[in-house]
């Protein structure tokens, strides 16, 4: 499977151990540029068997070039879609659900974020004099009014933790906060694991994707579910990511990865 990664979207130190990843493995790869303004980017691939890593508008203008399996993001990618789900799993399943230009009022702090993932603002704690200022500046610049985004009671969180999901399978897993600080980790406990698991059994977004937990009160929620293309890697296992990957979507990942198996004469050979 062929791999573009989009230049100056992942931190450095990420960024190098995928790169980094990718020549351990020999898979092929390119990296691009995907500019503001324009509906379209270069690459010199011609193979449709491609994977992206990058921004959501390189998820999404990616769908236009026909790549298998190519972008994830689909409509599952939804706060309001994989709720039904997930239920009183999900961490702030008490959100109320608001347009962007709703007025609205709350008189403590609380966490706001778009239902969707899609990258439009990132999720955090408010006060109304904030929201309102964020809000009046993100309507001028970034927004739409109509963006739909969930408003919910802020929690004491104890830790967070990234699963990175391909076929119904963990393939990696990453500690990314430990309370309020950022403490990144590949030790992750197993009730985490097990959690997660049960979760997948409940829904899946896509073939592949990512799912952030959390521990309140010493029990395992939901945050959010996201993207596999476009999430960040924290101290994720990359060669894992990747080798699940290759199992899951190359196309000639049984020809490389066993050769000696496979007689070339034979067209009806069945492939795993």
């Amino acid at each position: 499977m062929y791999y573009i990664v989009q230049k100056n979207v992942f931190r450095e130190e990420n960024y190098d151990n995928l790169i980094l990843a990718l020549d351990r493995l020999k898979l092929s790869y390119e990296i691009v540029d995907v500019l503001p303004f324009i509906e379209t980017f270069e690459f010199h691939c011609k193979d449709k068997n491609v994977f992206p890593f990058g921004s959501t508008k390189m998820a999404r203008l990616s769908k236009l070039y026909g790549w298998t399996p190519g972008s994830q993001l689909n409509d599952n990618h939804d706060y309001q879609v994989y709720k039904n789900f997930y239920g009183d799993n999900l961490l702030n399943y008490d959100s109320l659900i608001y347009k962007f230009d709703d007025e609205f009022f709350v008189d403590k702090p609380f966490f706001a974020r778009p239902t969707k993932d899609s990258k439009a603002f990132t999720g955090k704690v408010f006060d109304m004099e904030t929201w309102r200022k964020f809000r009046n500046t993100a309507l001028i610049n970034i927004l739409d009014k109509d963006t739909e985004i969930q408003v919910s009671l802020v929690k004491v969180i104890q830790k967070e933790i990234r699963f990175w999901i391909v076929k119904g399978k963990i393939a990696t897993a990453s500690q990314y906060k430990l309370g309020t600080r950022v403490v990144l980790s590949d030790t992750v406990d197993q009730p985490a694991y097990d959690f997660c698991n049960k979760m997948i059994q409940l829904f899946q977004l896509n073939d592949a994707f990512v799912m952030d937990l959390c521990l309140v009160n010493d029990e395992y929620k939901i945050v959010e579910c996201g993207c596999i293309n476009c999430a960040g890697f924290y101290r994720a296992d990359l060669q894992k990511l990747l080798v699940k990957l290759e199992e899951a979507f190359s196309n000639d990942y049984f020809d490389r990865c066993y050769p000696s198996f496979c007689n070339p004469m034979d067209q009806n050979f069945l492939r795993l």
